[in-house]
């Protein structure tokens, strides 16, 4: 990219990645590329959606859009038809990524994308952020959000990879346990920090 004013953020599900965007967007004036919306509109490609019903079977799509939920209901809860999702999606979603980020010319950017580390999208960006919180919080987040039992949601966070596995390609690491307001002193610095280097 000629770009080089772009980060990554990435964390594990409701760890906050889009409370820490919408700040640096707020009040940096930062420019955010939200992976998951151009995921939302990926699946309203035509070939798209056609290679996931040959994948998955007509019944995931209906009126001719892919049903998100009846696709999440297979996908979360068997790893291998998750990795054929990815096989699908990943490629064209991360085209379409950098086609919009080429087009920011040399204004300060944050590339928002849950997969970054394990679809290797990360060798994409010069900095990296992480955001994690509590293994019980991130769980309360994710079943409040989504709307999901206790077991479907530690599905979804188990169906991800590790903290562990992520902490290796970050360059920032943001804990929004406590929520955004104690965390605001580290996320100023973080920005001003970010300007100056990327």
């Amino acid at each position: 990219m000629k770009n080089r004013h772009i980060a990554a953020l990435t964390g594990g599900i409701c760890t906050g990645k889009s409370t820490i965007s919408k700040y640096f967007q707020k009040k940096f004036r930062f420019h955010i590329v939200d992976a998951d919306k151009i995921g939302h509109e990926i699946l309203r490609y035509p070939e798209v959606i056609h290679n996931i019903s040959l994948e998955f079977g007509k019944e995931v799509v209906i009126n001719g859009k892919i049903d998100r939920t009846a696709l999440g209901k297979i996908v979360f809860s068997n790893p291998p038809k998750l990795l054929k999702l990815n096989e699908i999606t990943h490629p064209v979603l991360i085209n379409k990524a950098l086609e919009i980020l080429e087009k920011l010319n040399d204004k300060p950017v944050i590339f928002e994308a849950a997969v970054l580390i394990e679809a290797g999208w990360y060798r994409h960006f010069s900095k990296v952020i992480l955001t994690t919180c509590s293994p019980k919080i991130q769980l309360t987040r994710t079943m409040d959000r989504n709307n999901l039992s206790q077991n479907e949601a530690q599905k979804r966070i188990d169906s991800q990879i590790s903290d562990k596995t992520r902490i290796q390609h970050a360059d920032f690491i943001i804990d929004t346990s406590s929520g955004p307001r104690p965390i605001e002193g580290q996320l100023n610095r973080l920005a001003q920090t970010l300007l100056k280097e990327i």
